[in-house]
């Protein structure tokens, strides 16, 4: 496993040869070891890096942003120093929101952004979010509305006090990423963005997904894979295939890893 620039990201298995980075962005309450197997499973040549946000994984300890606008600034710092190739993102629910303000923090500081922006169970950044803010609440409450909303939250967490009082107040700051998000009008990028969307996701309705087209000058995708709001895990191998597709990565090797 490298680590890479202020703990920012860590590539779990290095392929210097790969012909593409692929930096995934976890979702709320999960850290980069969200995307694990990912790099044992991927086309030969994609190279996985997972970026840690402060709280997760290896950043414990680490003060929180309160908001996404304050946090790409050092995330790109980061980046710009880790990045050796052609690279792409991938962002999942909250992530997806996180790396497309990477990608648009890049074009304005001159930088060359990815070359494709895959994104997974999420709205698309320009629309309203639909739902009520929920990360003020107490946390009886706070647990009950996330496992209404999306579900995901171990029962191991909810029935143990110590990790509740570890967990919860980091997924309450990953939910206060999502909800205090304002959009900023900008011209659309000029890579390409597939798009992701669950097939038993009743958080993110199918319009909603789609309406990343608009943030692109150049191709949009979107494809209907299996699972619910965290597809990220159950459909693997399915993302995998896709985005070494969409890539278009030589073709024996689009099988995945045994």
């Amino acid at each position: 496993m490298k680590a890479l620039d202020r703990g920012w990201v860590v590539c779990p298995k290095p392929r210097p040869s790969a012909a593409v980075q692929l930096f995934c962005f976890p979702n709320a309450g999960a850290g980069g070891s969200a995307y694990r197997g990912w790099a044992d499973r991927c086309h030969p040549e994609l190279e996985i890096t997972w970026v840690l946000i402060p709280g997760r994984d290896g950043r414990m300890g680490k003060n929180p942003y309160t908001n996404i606008h304050e946090l790409v600034p050092g995330l790109l710092d980061a980046l710009q120093v880790s990045v050796d190739r052609n690279f792409v993102f991938y962002g999942h629910s909250l992530g997806a929101k996180i790396a497309f303000e990477a990608a648009r923090e890049l074009r304005r500081r001159g930088h060359a952004g990815p070359s494709h922006l895959f994104v997974g169970a999420c709205h698309a950044p320009q629309l309203p979010w639909p739902y009520p803010a929920v990360h003020l609440l107490e946390d009886g409450q706070f647990i009950h509305e996330m496992q209404t909303r999306y579900g995901g939250i171990p029962i191991q967490v909810i029935k143990d006090a110590e990790l509740r009082a570890l967990l919860i107040p980091l997924l309450k700051e990953d939910v206060r990423l999502v909800e205090t998000y304002h959009y900023r009008p900008e011209p659309p990028l000029d890579c390409a963005i597939t798009a992701f969307g669950g097939s038993a996701d009743n958080t993110v309705d199918r319009s909603a997904i789609e309406a990343w087209q608009h943030q692109t000058r150049n191709n949009f995708r979107f494809h209907i894979v299996p699972g619910d709001h965290f597809f990220v895990q159950s459909a693997r191998d399915r993302l995998l295939a896709t985005i070494a597709a969409e890539l278009l990565l030589p073709s024996p090797g689009l099988a995945v890893h045994q």
